[in-house]
């Protein structure tokens, strides 16, 4: 793992121009480029986020950006999750090709996602200072994105190989997602599930994930125990890749 983690800063100048690269080649020939995703997400996320502050009766300045937050921190994990099922397979030509760390290539496309999710941020900021103002607790946002980049980056090592290995995989965890979207606090606020059912959000990861993010921009300090949820899931994951990369590192090029 150590050498997997050193290749990223000697192949530094490799994923953050490929990333780049990426990005520019999906959206050559296009006039305003990837702010196209932001206006694409600004108008969904105004949208259903004034729809359902009528439904679930909640003043649309405490709504908005609720939802907001949770919608674009949501696009942003669920993105690297779907991606990295599909990285190797993707990269394969220049896997068997040449011999390059295999973290260089997840890294190269958590670099092109938190491209876009920069770009998404800008609609949080707007609607901050319409509606909220920007607090001191907003600093705490550094150290969280920080924490889910780490965390994003060992879970996509893991579901990159096994994803190469089984595809089916990638259909699965596919669906999953857009299960667990519903059981997550996004459009929905915790005060709105009924007495009993607190569970839904105090055992589901993503939810911590993403009130990490949210709290501090709302103006909240985050809870010791997110920060501690954080650590532990950092962890497992990094254990799990260790695993994966030990054992597997070397048959991935024959599974392409």
């Amino acid at each position: 793992m150590r050498n997997e983690i050193v290749a990223l800063v000697v192949h530094f100048n490799m994923w953050f121009l490929l990333g780049w690269f990426d990005i520019r080649h999906r959206y050559r020939r296009s006039i305003i480029g990837p702010f196209w995703i932001t206006i694409s997400t600004g108008v969904m996320v105004v949208g259903i986020g004034l729809m359902f502050s009528v439904i679930f009766k909640s003043p649309i300045q405490e709504f908005l950006p609720y939802f907001a937050i949770g919608q674009i921190v949501w696009l942003f994990i669920s993105t690297q999750i779907n991606d990295a099922c599909s990285t190797f397979v993707q990269y394969q030509a220049i896997i068997k090709q040449i011999s390059i760390p295999l973290s260089v290539h997840v890294m190269r496309k958590l670099w092109n996602n938190l491209i876009l999710f920069c770009h998404n941020i800008i609609i949080v900021v707007v609607l901050m200072l319409m509606y909220c103002g920007i607090s001191w607790q907003s600093m705490y946002v550094v150290p969280a994105l920080i924490m889910i980049l780490l965390l994003l980056f060992m879970v996509s090592i893991v579901l990159a190989i096994v994803c190469t290995r089984f595809r089916d995989i990638i259909q699965i965890v596919a669906v999953l997602l857009q299960l667990i979207y519903f059981f997550t606090p996004v459009f929905w606020m915790k005060n709105a599930l009924p007495s009993g059912y607190s569970w839904i959000t105090d055992y589901n990861p993503f939810n911590h994930i993403i009130e990490l993010i949210r709290s501090p921009i709302l103006g909240k300090t985050p809870h010791m125990d997110l920060w501690g949820f954080m650590a532990a899931y950092i962890v497992i994951a990094t254990l799990l890749a260790i695993y994966a990369l030990r054992r597997y590192r070397h048959r991935v090029a024959y599974w392409l």
